[in-house]
C-alpha cells in the first residue's frame, strides 16, 4: 500500500517555506484542494496549522464549505466574518491578523484574479513582516490559463494588485474525473515551458493518487505531488 503521507513529506522538504503561505489560482485550477493537501503535510509534521479562507472570487467551492470538518480534524480555520461569509466582498477577519502573530503555520486561500488578490493587500504589513511563500496553481485546461501568455497575464495581475511576487508555480492539469495520465503530462509541458521562460520555479506537478504512479514513472524532472480531493461538487455529495 502506498504511503501518500510519506511521499508528500519528502516533496515538502524540497523547499524552504514561509510562515505564511498564500495559494492562488483561477477558478477550477484546484488551488483549494492543493492548499488543503499542503496543510495536511505540515500537520503530519506536528505543526500547528491555520487555514484561512479569503477567496472572494468563488465563495461556494472553497474552504468554508468544509470548515467544520477541518476543525474536527484538528485545524484552525478562519472564514470571512459574520454575514459576509458567503459574499464576494474583499473583507478579512481580524482573526487572521491574530493568527499570523501566533505560533502557527498560516495558509491563505486567495481568489484567483486581480480582484481576489485585493484580500492580500489587507494583510500586506503582516506578510511583509514574516517569511512568506506565494504559490500560483495552474490548470492549463481551464479557460484563460491554457497558454503561456494567459498564464503570465494572470500572474502579473496578481502581483501588481497585491504588491507581492509569486514564488513558485504548482502545475495541476486536470479535466475533473476524466483526467488521464496523458492529460497530466501534456498539461505539464505547457506550464514547464512557461516556468523556464519566465524564471518562476515550478514547485510541483500535482495529480490524483490514481494517476500518480504512472505520471511519476514518466516525468522525472519535477517533484510529483499526490492529491486526494476533499471538496465535492453538489452532485457528488448527493451520492455519498
Amino acid at each position: 500500500m502506498t504511503d501518500w503521507d510519506e511521499i508528500r513529506q519528502k516533496a515538502l522538504m524540497r523547499h524552504n517555506w514561509g510562515k505564511i503561505i498564500a495559494v492562488t489560482g483561477r477558478l477550477g485550477s484546484g488551488k483549494t484542494e492543493f492548499l488543503l493537501s499542503l496543510a495536511s503535510a505540515f500537520k503530519a509534521q506536528g505543526e500547528r496549522v491555520t487555514i484561512v479562507d479569503v477567496d472572494i472570487t468563488n465563495p461556494y467551492f472553497c474552504v468554508r464549505e468544509i470548515a467544520s470538518t477541518l476543525q474536527n480534524d484538528g485545524y484552525e480555520v478562519i472564514t470571512p466574518p459574520g454575514d459576509t461569509k458567503w459574499s464576494d466582498l474583499p473583507l478579512v477577519s481580524s482573526e487572521v491578523h491574530n493568527a499570523i502573530l501566533e505560533d502557527s503555520r498560516v495558509l491563505l486561500d486567495i481568489g484567483g484574479d486581480a480582484k481576489g488578490a485585493l484580500a492580500l493587500t489587507q494583510l500586506l504589513p503582516e506578510i511583509e513582516q514574516y517569511r512568506h511563500t506565494i504559490l500560483y496553481v495552474i490548470n492549463p485546461f481551464r479557460p484563460m490559463s491554457s497558454t503561456e501568455e494567459e498564464i503570465d497575464r494572470l500572474k502579473k495581475a496578481i502581483e501588481e494588485t497585491s504588491g507581492l511576487s509569486i514564488d513558485g508555480l504548482i502545475c495541476n492539469p486536470n479535466l475533473g474525473n476524466e483526467t488521464t495520465s496523458e492529460n497530466v503530462i501534456s498539461g505539464y509541458e505547457v506550464v514547464k515551458r512557461y516556468s523556464m521562460k519566465n524564471g518562476t520555479p515550478l514547485y510541483y506537478l500535482s495529480t490524483t493518487t490514481s494517476n500518480y504512479h504512472d505520471v511519476a514513472a514518466r516525468v522525472k524532472d519535477v517533484a510529483i505531488w499526490p492529491l486526494a480531493r476533499k471538496i465535492l461538487m453538489p452532485w457528488e455529495r448527493s451520492e455519498v
